[in-house]
């Protein structure tokens, strides 16, 4: 009876590991640079840090292969988790650690900052299931551990020293994840982004007063346009075709157009509040509309772009949804195009995606305010860079909590301001 019951609960996780079993078997019947196994441990002793895109670095065959091995990772997670269904908190987790699987995450990088985060969990006496996902969100500081480890040559000092790293990293980042909320208010949907970006400020500043220097780094692919597509596409249709089985047409319109209406501020669960099937749709959905997007600006496919069509898809069952992402993503384009930005930069393309995260801006002050809020982030994702170096994933997530905190005072203080929709 206990066995039944936990399989009742958990068969909607399985989803998970049939998808790193499918990305398995289409990262190995892609093209490899010498063979899958070998590129893939090349991918493991090379610097991650922003912007190494995991394509050029080690192959279409290994990059495939570390995506496949990040779901299957978040599957163990997650199936351990045996008394929770999959919450679209947790969607949004797995969707942007395994966006980062194509360009700054792998193994070797992100087991010890998982690890600190068990350590924290045990050490304060809670269940390591209520750190799930934060340990999953923890992972984007993964390339400061890569760069202890391989930037003066492998050893035992550096691999200790990598390892103490991750450790601490995993430990201060789910008391620092609460504390920061406070400082955005939950109007960026990327809290952690916005913690580890501050984490790893102070993780740049104790490398450059020991004098270690992190070169900058562009390194981007022009080969694996097609095979993310297909990759892409494949899971929206996917996510599109679990929504649509067996759906109750009426009850899902009254649920699509009700989470339609939802501001998105931290938290806002559309998997618990509406459904699998409506948040499975909203995912899909909104996959498409980006990657089209992508695609009639002629923007080509790459690592980091994979990341962050993978975040919106995450997202989606979490806060992010058309009429609140479309407004900053426009604002994000009349930035580029009053500076006289290509659409086809990296810094257009990631601005584009993972400014989203501010979304919430859009829901809840209005469309105005959200073009106003993709506008400045275009402009402070540039500068904020400077301040760790790429050794944060989520340099979007860092300057996105910093737009939050600089517009949501000056609109509250306005007299009349969008009423709250929650």
């Amino acid at each position: 009876m206990r066995l039944s019951f936990l399989r009742q609960l958990n068969w909607e996780k399985d989803n998970l590991l049939l998808l790193a079993i499918g990305t398995f078997i289409f990262g190995l019947i892609t093209p490899a640079k010498t063979t899958w196994w070998e590129d893939y441990v090349h991918l493991l002793t090379v610097q991650t840090y922003l912007i190494h895109d995991f394509f050029a670095v080690a192959g279409i065959a290994a990059t495939f292969v570390n995506a496949a091995l990040h779901l299957a990772i978040a599957y163990y997670l997650n199936i351990r988790n045996q008394l929770t269904h999959l919450t679209g908190f947790q969607m949004a987790a797995i969707g942007i650690f395994v966006g980062h699987s194509f360009f700054g995450t792998h193994l070797l990088n992100i087991l010890p900052i998982i690890l600190g985060v068990i350590l924290y969990a045990q050490l304060s006496h809670q269940s390591f299931k209520i750190y799930t996902s934060i340990s999953l969100f923890a992972t984007c500081m993964a390339p400061a551990v890569s760069y202890i480890m391989f930037s003066h040559g492998l050893s035992l000092i550096s691999i200790l020293g990598a390892i103490v790293l991750g450790l601490i990293l995993g430990f201060i980042t789910p008391p620092l994840a609460e504390a920061f909320l406070k400082f955005h208010q939950g109007y960026t949907l990327y809290n952690i982004g916005f913690t580890s970006g501050v984490i790893g400020m102070f993780v740049y500043a104790c490398l450059r007063y020991f004098q270690f220097e992190i070169p900058t780094a562009q390194v981007l692919s022009t080969e694996a346009h097609d095979y993310i597509l297909v990759y892409i596409l494949s899971i929206c249709l996917l996510m599109l075709g679990q929504a649509l089985i067996g759906l109750d047409f009426q009850d899902f319109r009254t649920k699509f157009i009700k989470l339609n209406h939802r501001v998105g501020r931290l938290p806002d669960d559309f998997v618990i509040k509406y459904g699998r099937k409506t948040a499975f749709f909203n995912m899909g959905l909104l996959g498409m509309v980006y990657l089209s997007l992508l695609l009639v600006m002629r923007v080509q496919l790459n690592g980091p772009i994979a990341g962050g069509l993978m975040s919106i898809i995450g997202f989606a069952g979490f806060g992010k949804h058309l009429r609140n992402t479309l407004p900053v993503a426009f604002g994000v384009i009349l930035a580029a195009w009053f500076a006289n930005q290509s659409f086809g930069t990296i810094g257009f393309a990631l601005s584009f995606l993972f400014g989203t995260s501010l979304a919430p801006l859009a829901g809840y002050y209005g469309i105005i305010v959200g073009m106003i809020a993709g506008f400045l982030q275009f402009n402070i994702t540039q500068s904020v860079i400077d301040l760790h170096l790429g050794l944060c994933l989520y340099n979007n997530g860092f300057s996105s909590g910093f737009v939050a905190a600089f517009l949501v005072p000056i609109l509250e203080s306005l007299p009349r301001r969008k009423k709250s929709k929650e």
